[in-house]
């Protein structure tokens, strides 16, 4: 079924102009679109301005004059204005118009207009066009709209750029905290290795290890003159090469006024320098010179903790040196010569200490031991000790007696200091010491030890023993009492006293070890010193990881002619023919000048004994390098010094002994006691000082 249209109706023409500019405005606004979407995805701002410039001219006869955006100005690939001047005319238009754009005048052109460049937020600029007459209504709104595509797509790429330039510096600043994170926490490992290192005392190799162990490069420590102390890693050159002087003291200045690691000679080099004094230097092996700024970090590091340890190693052994006997002898009982090393690396110098001490008698007492423990604590607590049995030696107290004393004495530290770590008396605790006396006017050694090794003596034929002295505990525990033993020794016997850092490390056989030194003692030597020189090096073959001490004591009699005794019967009428006694014997032996003095002190000290002790009553003068007078008695009460008052009648005795005597004192014995009195010789009294 067909419809015809009535009679007299228009059938209207296909495509009318209307359907035609229809079409074409669909089509121009699809490619806008396009455009969009092109301009949208694009980050070049030039690509962007670009595409708006061509568009114009072909969506209608519109020209693009230029665009300007506010503070980048007119942007030159895509202004077509010469002119300086017209430029500048168009810009105060542009002032004038505000944001919202609107007509502008282009010299030469019928029609110029100021799109508004703007994205959501704000304005951007304009896109200024011109044409040579107006253009349609719909080509100015197609203008309009690539002007909004523009600013938008502008916009965009801005904010991209902006997000990407933040992200790149937010990369930028992840890498380097990163960066920085990891050195600080490799510097916080380094400073927790070394610091491990200086608290468990690990010295020198510990110090050299760890940093060989930080850096992956063989690490050297030396002393200031290029000795080598330490070495970590492989490779280790046999013989260590040193600088000359000259130029090893040329590198240290350079170091100093640096003050960081130097390279020289395939080395990087710090110097462990508390002060202005050069204590060592640590160096890392590096001939292709690569190590970096890490491995700078380490030596540095190492380099500080060895400046500590080099620096407490020089105050103990300062320290040590300072409670050290000086000028040790023996008197006329003994010929006496010693010997020190102190522990090298890594622990340190330890608490090793002896001592030569002369008593009443004519009598010597020979002193060793060690204490616990390395550092300035450890040579601290030997000169504690040191100076204890001085203190108790001087009361004369038998060895087992004067060790027991001293354990009470440590004990007691103990108990005051508590169980502080860095306490003397925790070094003092476990301390051991061996003690022994030498008659040489009965010829006989009493010695006692607790926990220390035993003596060695060498007789006169050679023949090497080692004494039966009963092992007491190390001082501080408390628990069993200390005995002694007493030797009888024949002249010339040597006495060799020592610690355990000449036998060499624990794991070795101490009886074989104490053989190889007796058998080191019975070699010939021109003096004492020498033996004792010759001992120390047959006994070590490397240096000490412990300090070492050996103290040798050659055995010497008083004979007869030195030694003169009387039993004196408990009469008051005795004392005159004692009086008489020891003027004799003083002329015998050419010491009249101390007559008068001596025959005050004995009737004194002779009187004493009838009145206040009992029998058995002995008178003994003793001539050495001093005129020593002894009376004894079976009486244990001891005198005490008197001063007495003007009206007393008595009471002046003991005083008169003391200001005509060098000394005097009292000591013990198993049967009473002695008071003894020394002078000194005519020659000597007369020798100033």
């Amino acid at each position: 079924m067909s419809i015809v249209p009535a009679e007299g109706t228009a059938v209207p023409a296909e495509g009318t102009a209307g359907d035609m500019q229809l079409r074409d405005q669909l089509s121009n606004l699809q490619g806008l679109l396009m455009l969009s979407m092109v301009m949208t995805e694009s980050e070049s701002e030039a690509k962007i301005l670009h595409l708006a410039a061509t568009t114009v001219s072909s969506l209608s006869r519109c020209r693009m004059v230029g665009v300007y955006l506010g503070e980048d100005g007119w942007q030159a690939d895509v202004t077509h204005v010469s002119s300086e001047g017209v430029r500048a005319d168009i810009e105060a238009q542009l002032c004038a118009l505000g944001p919202s754009g609107g007509a502008v005048t282009i010299p030469d052109q019928a029609w110029g207009w100021a799109l508004t460049l703007r994205s959501l937020q704000e304005h951007t600029g304009y896109c200024v066009v011109s044409a040579a007459e107006v253009p349609s209504r719909a080509t100015q709104f197609l203008l309009r709209v690539l002007a909004q595509q523009t600013g938008v797509a502008l916009a965009n790429t801005r904010l991209h750029a902006r997000e990407r330039a933040t992200a790149k510096k937010l990369r930028s600043a992840n890498a380097a905290l990163a960066e920085a994170v990891g050195a600080l926490e490799h510097t916080t490992r380094i400073h927790d290795r070394l610091t491990r290192v200086a608290v468990a005392g690990e010295g020198q190799e510990g110090i050299a290890r760890a940093v060989h162990e930080l850096t992956g490069y063989p690490v050297a420590v030396e002393d200031r003159y290029g000795n080598l102390r330490a070495w970590a890693g492989p490779n280790r050159p046999d013989p260590y090469p040193r600088d000359p002087r000259n130029r090893r003291d040329q590198m240290l200045r350079r170091a100093l006024r640096a003050g960081r690691p130097v390279r020289e000679g395939g080395r990087l080099m710090a110097i462990a320098s508390p002060g202005a004094d050069v204590l060592g230097v640590l160096a890392l092996v590096d001939p292709a010179g690569t190590a970096g700024d890490q491995e700078q970090i380490a030596l540095e590091h190492g380099a500080t903790v060895l400046s500590m340890e080099l620096a407490q190693r020089t105050a103990s052994l300062a320290l040590q040196h300072s409670l050290l006997p000086h000028g040790l002898t023996g008197g006329s009982a003994l010929e006496v010569a010693s010997c020190y090393l102190p522990a090298g690396a890594p622990l340190g110098v330890g608490g090793d200490w002896f001592d030569i001490i002369p008593l009443s008698g004519a009598r010597v007492a020979l002193a060793v031991g060690d204490v616990v423990g390395h550092g300035i604590n450890a040579a601290a607590t030997m000169g504690l000790l040191r100076t204890a049995v001085r203190t108790l030696a001087d009361l004369d107290f038998p060895p087992d007696e004067l060790l027991a004393h001293l354990d009470d004495l440590v004990v007691s530290l103990v108990e005051e200091e508590g169980d502080g770590e860095e306490a003397e008396a925790a070094e003092a605790m476990g301390a051991r010491c061996l003690y022994a006396v030498y008659d040489p006017v009965t010829q006989r050694c009493t010695m006692a030890r607790a926990g220390h090794l035993p003596p060695a003596l060498v007789r006169p034929d050679g023949t090497v023993t080692v004494p039966d002295v009963p092992a007491g505990p190390p001082l501080g525990l408390g628990t069993l009492p200390y005995e002694s033993a007493e030797i009888e020794l024949p002249e010339d016997t040597l006495i060799a006293l020592y610690t355990d850092g000449l036998l060499g490390s624990c794991s070795q056989d101490i009886d074989a070890e104490i053989s190889r030194l007796g058998e080191a003692l019975a070699r010939p030597g021109t003096t004492l010193d020498a033996v004792c020189g010759g001992a120390v090096r047959a006994m070590l073959t490397s240096p000490p990881s412990d300090d070492v001490v050996l103290l040798l004591a050659r055995t010497h009699v008083l004979g007869r002619d030195q030694v003169a005794s009387w039993d004196l019967a408990a009469d008051p009428a005795v004392v005159a023919s004692a009086r008489n006694l020891v003027s004799a014997q003083l002329t015998a032996w050419g010491l009249d000048d101390l007559g008068f003095t001596t025959e005050l002190i004995v009737s004194e000290l002779v009187t004493n004994a009838i009145r206040y002790g009992m029998e058995p009553i002995r008178l003994r003068l003793i001539r050495q390098d001093v005129l020593i007078c002894e009376v004894s008695d079976g009486n244990s009460t001891s005198p005490h010094l008197r001063h007495a008052r003007t009206t007393d009648e008595g009471g002046r005795g003991l005083f008169l002994v003391a200001q005509f005597t060098r000394r005097w004192g009292t000591r013990y014995t198993t049967t009473g006691k002695i008071i003894w009195a020394e002078q000194n010789l005519p020659s000597a009294r007369s020798t100033p000082g």
